[in-house]
């Protein structure tokens, strides 16, 4: 897997990125999730530069730069960019990139870019964010929708009535994540995220009506980019042979990426309120998380009746 450098200087915002030079190379590839000072590569131990990787020039590699001379620094900085696949620079702290390395990434395409924040910050930076994009990923066919806090996946047989449940869940002020097709990537540690396909956001296709702008409808909060996956729903329609839960003392799971959801089934008949339901099984999954578990509190408080019962009953 790769991406292209271009989506990385797309996030002038959070990383505070700024093109310098380079320009013509946006399409070079980076092709891992770390990044790297090139202090040896200049030094001239070229094999210690991995290929493909985002170069990180701080304090200290400028300043070794600056004690060499200008051919020196020429020949060390030409040998990076022709020799190795670097995917770009960045350049901290505000520093203004030396001459020498703005004609080499400009010669050899190489885009340059330059950030204010501080290097160890700049780095933090770029590796969540290529960490995040070089999570393993999937595509689900699904609803995802944000209830009370919680981002529930909603599965089914196509024309089940997911999509329907989401616009109920809308009505009642809940959001929307994704309709049809759910992205879902690794989000370590332990977790999965999901968000909306290209070209999809914002949209909900409801039989009969054709395709809904949410954000029109119900406002921009009505809408987020991503959730985490907290709770898989899978509506069954009322003719499926399923084996239904019905005290509820069993935790069933769904997996995704491999890892581990809490799942549960729900069958759709006439006159049942879905989105209620829905709303009632993230609530009860809320409570689940803190350590409250209705179904088997019930369940203890019956067998304990049972027993005393028993107890007064015995001879």
């Amino acid at each position: 897997m790769s991406i292209q450098v271009r989506e990385l200087a797309a996030l002038r915002g959070s990383l505070k990125l700024r093109l310098v030079t380079g320009a013509g190379g946006l399409a070079r590839a980076i092709e891992a999730p770390r990044v790297q000072k090139p202090a040896l590569a200049l030094a001239g131990y070229l094999d210690q530069l991995h290929p493909g990787r985002v170069q990180v020039l701080g304090n200290a590699e400028l300043g070794y730069l600056a004690k060499m001379g200008e051919e020196e620094a020429q020949r060390a900085v030409t040998a990076v960019c022709k020799e190795a696949a670097v995917a770009c620079f960045v350049v901290t702290n505000g520093n203004v990139p030396p001459d020498v390395l703005r004609r080499a990434c400009a010669r050899f395409r190489v885009p340059l870019f330059t950030t204010e924040q501080r290097t160890a910050t700049a780095i933090r930076g770029i590796a969540r964010w290529l960490e995040e994009r070089f999570a393993p990923e999937t595509l689900v066919h699904g609803v995802l929708v944000d209830v009370l806090g919680m981002g529930v996946l909603l599965l089914g047989k196509s024309g089940v009535g997911k999509s329907e449940a989401a616009l109920a869940l809308l009505n009642r002020g809940q959001r929307l994540v994704a309709d049809d097709v759910v992205r879902i990537r690794e989000a370590p540690p332990g977790t999965v995220k999901g968000r909306c396909a290209e070209g999809l956001r914002d949209h909900l296709e409801i039989r009969g009506m054709g395709v809904l702008n949410v954000a029109d409808l119900f406002g921009t909060l009505a809408t987020l980019d991503e959730a985490p996956v907290d709770l898989v729903i899978e509506l069954v329609e009322q003719h499926e042979d399923v084996k239904l839960e019905r005290l509820g003392l069993e935790d069933k799971t769904a997996t995704l990426l491999g890892v581990e959801i809490p799942y549960l089934q729900i069958q759709l008949r006439g006159g049942r309120d879905v989105a209620t339901i829905i709303e009632v099984a993230t609530r009860n999954q809320i409570l689940k998380r803190r350590g409250i578990h209705g179904a088997r509190r019930f369940v203890a408080n019956l067998d304990r009746n049972l027993r005393r019962a028993g107890q007064r009953g015995a001879p």
